[in-house]
């Protein structure tokens, strides 16, 4: 009985600790291409539509920075 509850008490312990630790974040490369269709993607949410329709026709990382371009520029005024 009393092991039982030693292996339960080092389970939950362990447990606990690696709950408190956190992730090391992997830096995020970002191509051209993609830094190109951000900026584009945030110029459309400010109100000047812009898009490379080639590119967003064939270029993921492009099509992908301009979705991300636009719905996370910040166009509140400070």
């Amino acid at each position: 009985m009393t092991r039982i509850i030693s292996i339960t008490l080092i389970a939950t312990v362990s447990l606990l600790f690696t709950a408190c630790t956190s992730a090391t974040a992997t830096p995020v490369v970002k191509s051209p291409s993609f830094e190109l269709g951000e900026k584009e993607g945030c110029a459309t949410a400010s109100g000047a539509y812009t898009k490379n329709s080639d590119s967003f026709k064939m270029d993921t990382d492009y099509k992908n920075g301009w979705f991300y371009g636009r719905k996370n520029c910040n166009t509140q005024p400070k």
